[in-house]
Order: C-alpha cells, then sequence, then structure tokens
C-alpha cells in the first residue's frame, strides 16, 4: 500500500494496487505524523509557489533562529551564533538578514522582502577618501556620493576589471578586478532596487551611546550626517541626503544589533537595550551573533553625525560591537541587497553545507 501527501488539498492518498487481502476483511493502518522542520516546512510552502517571505513568516514559529524584532515593522530576524540561514546566490553563499516588512522600491510601493549579505567580503576598502583640503583627507560620510557606493553598484555590480578603488587617506588608491565576484545576469535578475534610508545619530557629542533600538530608530530619520563637530571634520561642501534609491549597499549598525542571540549571561532583551560601544562587557552580545566576524572590522551603511565619520562593526581580540571612525579606513565590505518580493525558496535546508536554493 501506497501514501501520498496532497499539500494541496491537505488529503492523504491510497494506493492499494499492490494488496490483495485472502478473507475479504478490512485493512487497518496506523498513520503518525512527524512535526516538519522549519526548513522543511518552507521548502514546501515555496513548492506551493508562495514566496520565500510568506513562506518564512508562516512557519518561523517552528525554528528559534528566528524571531520578531518587535519594531514598527515587525521584521523577522535570523538570530545566534549561527543560524541556518545561508542561501545560494551569485553561484556563492550568502546570508538571510531578515524577511523585512515596508521595504519602498523608490517609487512608493512598499512589499516584504528577503534581505541577504554576501557570507564573505569583497575585500578592505575605504568607505570613502578625499584629498588633504577635505575633511583632513579623511573622507565624506554621504553614502550616495560616497567611493564604496559606486564600488558596489559600478564596479561590482557590473563585474568590471581593471578598476581603481580607495585604500586609505588622501585618495590613496589600489588596483581592484571584480571580474571574477561580481553579479551574474542571474543573479541581478532577483534583486531590485530599494529605497534605503540613511538618517544619522543626532546625539553630539554622545556619538557611541546608541542601542540597537535607537539605531533602527535614526536610520529612518531625517537627521543629518553633518553636525560639523568638529569644524575641521566637515568643511566639504556635499549636502547630506537621508535616503538613497540603489539596488547594493550595506548592513545596518541595526542589522548587526538584531542578529544577536544573547545567552545565558546576558539575554536578547538586554543586548538590544545596551549601547553598542558597551557590548564588549558583554560577551553573549557579540559572541551569539553571526554578524560579527570574530576578527576584523565592517563597514555599515550608516554615517556618524560627524561630517567625516561612519559606523563600523568592530571585532578585534574577539571582541565585537558597533562604533565609528573615519571613513578613509579600510575596512571589510560586504554588499548587502533586498531581493525581489517574489523569489521563492525550492530546496536545501539553510547550512552551510546544504543552503537554501533560490527561484524566481
Amino acid at each position: 500500500m501506497e501514501l501520498d501527501f496532497d499539500y494541496n488539498a491537505w488529503t492523504i492518498k491510497t494506493n492499494y494496487s499492490n494488496y490483495e487481502s485472502t478473507d475479504n476483511t478490512r485493512v487497518k493502518c496506523r498513520l503518525y505524523f512527524r512535526q516538519r522542520t522549519f526548513a522543511e516546512a518552507v521548502v514546501d510552502c515555496g513548492a506551493l509557489s508562495k514566496d520565500a517571505g510568506t513562506c518564512i513568516k508562516e512557519n518561523y514559529h517552528l525554528t528559534e533562529e528566528v524571531v520578531d524584532d518587535e519594531t514598527a515593522d515587525n521584521n523577522l530576524r535570523f538570530i545566534g551564533a549561527d543560524p541556518n540561514n545561508y542561501v545560494w546566490f551569485n553561484n556563492e553563499l550568502w546570508r538571510i538578514i531578515g524577511v523585512m516588512n515596508n521595504i519602498d522600491d523608490g517609487n512608493g510601493n512598499k512589499e516584504t522582502r528577503l534581505k541577504i549579505i554576501r557570507d564573505e567580503p569583497i575585500g578592505e576598502y575605504t568607505r570613502d577618501s578625499s584629498d588633504t583640503n577635505t575633511n583632513g583627507g579623511n573622507g565624506v560620510n554621504e553614502w550616495s556620493k560616497s567611493d564604496i557606493q559606486l564600488l558596489l553598484n559600478d564596479y561590482y555590480f557590473n563585474q568590471k576589471k581593471d578598476q581603481i578603488c580607495y585604500q586609505g587617506e588622501n585618495n590613496q588608491t589600489i588596483p581592484c578586478d571584480f571580474s571574477s565576484i561580481g553579479l551574474t545576469t542571474e543573479a541581478k535578475t532577483m534583486l531590485d532596487q530599494a529605497l534605503w534610508n540613511l538618517g544619522s545619530n543626532p546625539l553630539e557629542p554622545n556619538y557611541r551611546e546608541i542601542s540597537p533600538f535607537l539605531f533602527y530608530t535614526f536610520e529612518r530619520s531625517n537627521n543629518s550626517s553633518k553636525i560639523c563637530s568638529p569644524a575641521s571634520a566637515c568643511n566639504d561642501t556635499i549636502e547630506r541626503t537621508v535616503t538613497w534609491i540603489g539596488k547594493i549597499g550595506l548592513m545596518y549598525p541595526s542589522d548587526y544589533g538584531y542578529a544577536t542571540s544573547g545567552g545565558t549571561t546576558t539575554d536578547r532583551t538586554t543586548c538590544l537595550n545596551t549601547y553598542c560601544h558597551n557590548w564588549p562587557s558583554f560577551y553573549d552580545c557579540y559572541n551569539n551573533n553571526w554578524l560579527d566576524r570574530k576578527d576584523k572590522n565592517q563597514w555599515t551603511m550608516t554615517a556618524n553625525a560627524r561630517g567625516d565619520s561612519a559606523f563600523q562593526a568592530f571585532s578585534t581580540a574577539n571582541v565585537g560591537g558597533i562604533t565609528y571612525n573615519n571613513a578613509d579606513n579600510a575596512f571589510l565590505i560586504l554588499p548587502a541587497l533586498y531581493l525581489k518580493s517574489d523569489i521563492k525558496i525550492t530546496s536545501g535546508i539553510g547550512s552551510k553545507d546544504n543552503p537554501f536554493k533560490l527561484t524566481l
């Protein structure tokens, strides 16, 4: 006897073609149901042509690795030291930051979309650099005009080779080549532009006293990233903006903060209410955080209120958190982007060895 489960009708079909009764008695059978894992449920849902965001929303209660971030947008975040959030994208491993709600496509249309980040950095580059007469050579922190924005949305996006990239103050450069690691044609069909928030912090001079909750608020604010204290830090004439429409960015400081699960010594709630620059005092906050590199610093999307600096996720001697630094510093660059809203997950379990497979 064969059994087949029909997911559309939510019924079990039987096939008796191979069974012969010798005494015309009824056949009795017992069915035992095993609760599906989160990964199985998401893949089954994708097989029914549901988008990945919907599938994760419907099934995240099956895992402790996905939680509601309890912001006004109620995004779902993958949390912990090493959650099963790996996806195969651009013929390489990326990871799902979360299911992000109310993502504007730049035309006022808001959707739920997966936000993903490359598993490995594409190199170490400055966020921005400038000549010595502009902001002391430390660069300008306006994302839309920055060197790294051009690198990601032109050189990297278009697989350009034989380029010149910035790696230090006073416009120091190095050769760079993205012909083998840039986005493939297939990968480009899976992503779309989005409106990225560029709000900064208004807490002069307490630039570092920001929790993940506050970062999320500031990132979506109209706060300028050019307070100009000291004045020598921002003598540039570039106008600061609070939004940018584009395809490739970086993670936000809040993305880093919300990725923690906390631990037995310091729980997640305490971590989220603690200033991120104080996290080195709370081992559980950064250690149980998959976005912490555990080795080197990485740039984030958000500028600091000083005109020549921006925020970075730091990890030195296995101590992590968020602080700010001059934009001319060369830190790790991990591209982040929003997938199209109709992307589906059709196979895999989300592990590094068996990542989720994406289809349109």
